[in-house]
């Protein structure tokens, strides 16, 4: 039997009628947030680490990759602390801790294909973040510049498409939304 658990210990079976139901009941429940989401002002990104490609959607904040730097007064608020998982600097010793505050963040091409009442321009890839090879590619052209605001003087930080810095896959998979 297949299951599913939930919150403090509810697990649910997925076969059968309505366990078929509640996994559709799950499945429109995580769109209609990602749909909330891209509606706002989240903006999607990628993230390369270890030779591996994964898509977010974050606030332009979380893109931020040295908060220190861009809101200097922040740390001395107690709300730093549940920042990012207190991750305000995203240096190599806290990359992985920054992916943990941000793992309810991931999302896939196919899920920018069914939020259809999302507009294009809200589906469009804004940030390439490479932590092999410490690149930031800023493709959000506002009055922020992340790219202004990197960890340290090893990365580099430029205007562009995102999208030319995805794997030849996961290129075509988001071929139509930017």
């Amino acid at each position: 039997m297949n299951k599913f658990t939930v919150g403090k210990g509810w697990c649910f079976s997925t076969e059968g009628r309505y366990g078929k139901i509640f996994v559709q009941i799950l499945l429109f429940c995580a769109m209609t947030d990602l749909v909330n989401k891209l509606n706002t002002d989240y903006l999607i990104g990628c993230i390369k680490f270890r030779d591996s490609y994964f898509l977010y959607a974050l606030p332009l904040g979380w893109w931020i990759l040295n908060y220190d730097k861009y809101d200097p007064g922040f740390r001395s608020q107690p709300e730093s602390v549940n920042f990012r998982n207190g991750v305000l600097t995203v240096t190599d010793p806290e990359v992985e801790n920054f992916l943990k505050a941000i793992e309810n963040d991931k999302v896939s091409p196919r899920d920018f294909k069914l939020a259809v009442d999302v507009p294009a321009e809200n589906k469009r890839l804004k940030f390439f973040v490479d932590f092999d090879s410490k690149l930031f590619v800023n493709g959000y052209y506002e009055n922020v510049e992340p790219e202004e605001y990197l960890p340290d003087q090893a990365w580099r930080g430029e205007m562009g498409y995102p999208i030319d810095f995805l794997s030849k896959d996961l290129r075509s998979e988001f071929e139509g939304l930017s």
